[in-house]
């Protein structure tokens, strides 16, 4: 016949089976490193990315759970993931308190706070989260009047979710 048929069909998948190949070598050829001395001399190494070097720190999430309240107490447990990569060795958590709560009692962690602003650091046998683990640490706390939870956190001064 005079169209395409069945026997052109192998032909066209072929084609595209090569075509996708070739694409395949050329992007491989393109983004692996030359190894061939150039003139230019040796190839220069991409400068560092803010966001890239930063990227096993900002993949976080963080939850906080108020496990129990009472006239002007509470306890509260926080739970930090790391979403990234890459282990994070050295945490800080930062977040503040919006109704002037503090914290008096704090485990599995040490604490500072000035005011509403509250920084968290590791304890020496939890300073490190591997990728996709937790840390969780607990709190007692102080409140007079409303006790509403953070609505942000910072690790290692990086916005979590």
């Amino acid at each position: 016949g005079a169209g395409p048929g069945p026997s052109r069909r192998p032909l066209v998948i072929a084609g595209a089976a090569v075509g996708a190949a070739g694409l395949a070598a050329l992007l491989i050829g393109v983004l692996t490193p030359d190894s061939s001395p150039n003139a230019g001399g040796p190839p220069k190494a991409p400068a560092p990315s803010k966001t890239s070097a930063t990227a096993a720190v900002t993949a976080c999430s963080v939850a906080y759970r108020i496990d129990g309240s009472w006239p002007q107490g509470f306890q509260a447990t926080v739970r930090i993931t790391n979403l990234g990569t890459a282990a994070i060795d050295g945490w800080r958590l930062g977040f503040a308190f919006p109704d002037g709560q503090s914290i008096t009692q704090v485990w599995n962690a040490g604490r500072q706070q000035d005011g509403a602003s509250v920084t968290v650091t590791a304890a020496d046998w939890n300073r490190s989260i591997p990728p996709r683990g937790t840390v969780e640490f607990g709190f007692l706390g102080r409140q007079d009047g409303g006790n509403g939870r953070p609505s942000r956190f910072t690790l290692n001064g990086v916005e979590c979710r």
